[in-house]
């Protein structure tokens, strides 16, 4: 079962993919990214044939109104004539009949190089069998009086993505029983010199002939590879420049303008003033004219540079490949490596589609597979986070049980034997530690006490420290002596332990007597208060080695009496040693301090005062080391 989901939930998540690309769900995204694309390819130059005359402020204000006169656009046609142009493309629409057609109707006829628009009402719920956009209604056509004289017409409709920019237009449409072709695509076919005819269309392309190919989208929209900003392509011209240029020259008048530049030029005529209706945005310019945009589709066509943009099956295999290299990174690699190699993979792949995209106008999907890495590495990360933590659960209870066994082996709480009042704390810096503490009873009046720190933490010095306790209840039976006891214990635990060791404290009290005796192993000092001298001492300081490193370690015995109202304290370097949030030491000062000024309290007192002392130094700093204390006071 859990093989079959492995299986199934990639083949979920291409599918969903899939669905993602078809439906077009992140287009205005990757709409942003084309647009990043183009910004940042390299600058292309635009055809130099190709120029614009701008129906600019300029000119507005110099002839007065909009729209102009006819008879202006009939003095511009003959002066571009005259001047040996090759066409003459108005992205102007004369749909409705005026006094001055018949003028400028033969202005055209005279020229014979004049191409006209029209626009239709795409539906965009009608498809043509060839994924051609489909049109019932013409918006604006060319007047009748007009329509004999012209070269040939084509419409200048355009897409507008749902940001309101235009990437794209349609190639054709199909208006009843004809195919109308763009007005930019057919003054580029008229001036290549291929006959619309001859032109085989296909779903996804129009041939022109075996080197030039025109992709086209699913939608039949040929994606506009504007070559730049509008004020950084094309020759730019003014309308009011060219008829006073060629005012001038008809009086003889020297003009700094030479129409000679439009001689064999492509020149497309279109309103470009500041507040009129014809501006879209585009990729490069919030606002920008939509001659511009005619015009480089012409260019596109002239330079065979076309955008590309795969079909949507063929995108669904590259992000569903991405999708899949970014799971398989993921769940090889741990969280840190995993992340750097997904942010690899989506520089390496931005990188690609970059190249592609400059080099040969390829535009697969960039957003969706970027999104779909980081989602993986989410997803993933998510994933390992709840194995990890479920883990931690199992692991935790594991300790809980083996903390549990762990203070099996500590003796049970005994706060008094014959005239020795005992406390006793162990508080692990993990669920178990290496910490420990024994009391053995040698007879009615001798008890003795031991404290211990394994080298290390956690589970390993827990295990070691079992064994210690064993070894000590065995070897210490019949044993008054500390000294021989650690010894002993020392001999036994060289030959265990193997390069680990043990710090140790013990310590025999002979109750009856009236005086205790203790010997130490590498262990901290303990601390003793003398209640008839009101001062506190450190005793046992001068240790032998701790146990288990080194064999047959002869160790020291001191003997010292006791009178009712005396304290010792017995504790593990855990408590000196242990730091705040800036590093400091809890240190035996203030262990002295705690001591000291408890001393004449009960013992439960003074184990509280030593613990929330501890707590208020350390406040929320992580417990550095296990805690371990025997506190003993005599009666």
């Amino acid at each position: 079962m859990k093989r079959l989901v492995s299986y199934l939930l990639p083949g979920l998540c291409v599918f969903l993919i899939g669905l993602l690309i078809y439906s077009g769900f992140f287009q205005t995204q990757e709409m942003s990214a084309y647009d990043w694309l183009m910004r940042t390819r390299p600058a292309k130059a635009a055809s130099p044939e190709i120029v614009i005359i701008e129906i600019a402020d300029d000119t507005l204000k110099s002839l007065g109104r909009w729209p102009l006169p006819r008879e202006f656009h009939a003095a511009l046609i003959r002066v571009l004539t005259d001047s040996g142009c090759r066409m003459i493309i108005f992205d102007i629409m004369f749909s409705e009949p005026t006094m001055a057609d018949d003028t400028l109707a033969e202005a055209i006829r005279k020229s014979g190089r004049v191409y006209l628009p029209f626009a239709f009402r795409i539906d965009k719920e009608l498809k043509s069998s060839g994924g051609v956009p489909v049109s019932r209604e013409i918006l604006g056509g060319v007047a009748d009086t007009l329509k004999s004289s012209v070269k040939a017409v084509g419409h200048i409709n355009i897409f507008v993505d749902n940001d309101g920019k235009v990437r794209s237009l349609p190639l054709w449409v199909r208006h009843g029983d004809k195919l109308w072709p763009a007005l930019g695509f057919l003054a580029a076919a008229d001036f290549l010199g291929y006959p619309l005819e001859k032109m085989n269309l296909r779903r996804g392309s129009v041939s022109l002939d075996r080197r030039l190919t025109i992709p086209l989208d699913s939608q039949g929209a040929c994606w506009i590879n504007y070559s730049g900003a509008w004020t950084k392509t094309f020759a730019h011209f003014s309308y009011i420049d060219v008829l006073k240029a060629y005012e001038a020259g008809k009086k003889n008048v020297q003009s700094w303008f030479d129409l000679s530049v439009f001689k064999d030029k492509i020149c497309f005529i279109g309103l470009t003033a500041a507040g009129t209706s014809d501006f879209r945005a585009n990729p490069y310019d919030p606002v920008y004219p939509m001659v511009g945009t005619q015009a480089n589709l012409c260019d596109s066509i002239l330079r065979n540079d076309f955008i590309r943009r795969p079909q949507p099956w063929i995108r669904t295999l590259i992000d569903a490949g991405i999708f899949l290299a970014a799971g398989w990174i993921c769940l090889v690699f741990s969280p840190l490596p995993a992340f750097l190699s997904c942010c690899g993979l989506g520089v390496i792949y931005t990188a690609i589609v970059w190249s592609l995209f400059s080099l040969w106008g390829i535009f697969p999907d960039l957003f969706l597979p970027l999104v779909s890495i980081a989602l993986v590495y989410g997803a993933v990360l998510l994933r390992k986070f709840f194995e990890e933590a479920q883990k931690r659960l199992v692991l935790e209870k594991e300790l809980e049980i083996a903390a549990s066994i762990q203070r099996s082996f500590l003796p049970p709480e005994l706060r008094r034997l014959a005239n020795v009042g005992i406390r006793t704390y162990l508080k692990p810096a993990k669920f178990i530690g290496g910490d420990f503490y024994d009391i053995i009873i040698l007879d009615g009046s001798t008890f003795g006490f031991f404290i211990g720190d394994v080298s290390g933490k956690g589970v390993s010095a827990a295990l070691i420290m079992a064994q210690v306790i064993s070894l000590l209840r065995v070897i210490a039976q019949g044993k008054r002596d500390p000294a021989q006891v650690l010894n002993l214990l020392n001999n036994k635990l060289q030959t265990i332990l193997k390069g680990r060791f043990v710090t140790g404290q013990y310590v025999v009290v002979h109750a009856q007597e009236g005086f205790w005796e203790g010997s130490s192993a590498g262990h901290m000092p303990l601390l003793s208060f003398d209640k008839r001298q009101g001062t506190l001492r450190e005793l046992l300081s001068s240790s032998g080695a701790p146990l288990g490193l080194i064999e047959n370690i002869s160790y020291e015995t001191i003997k010292r009496q006791f009178v009712p109202g005396d304290k010792i304290l017995m504790y593990t370097d855990g408590w000196i040693e242990s730091r705040d949030f800036s590093g400091k030491e809890f240190g035996i000062i203030r262990l002295k301090e705690v001591f000291y000024n408890s001393r004449g309290e009960d013992l439960d007192i003074l184990l509280s005062r030593l613990e929330s002392r501890h707590k208020e130094f350390e406040r929320n700093a992580p417990q550095h080391d296990d805690l371990t204390a025997v506190i003993l006071e005599f009666f």
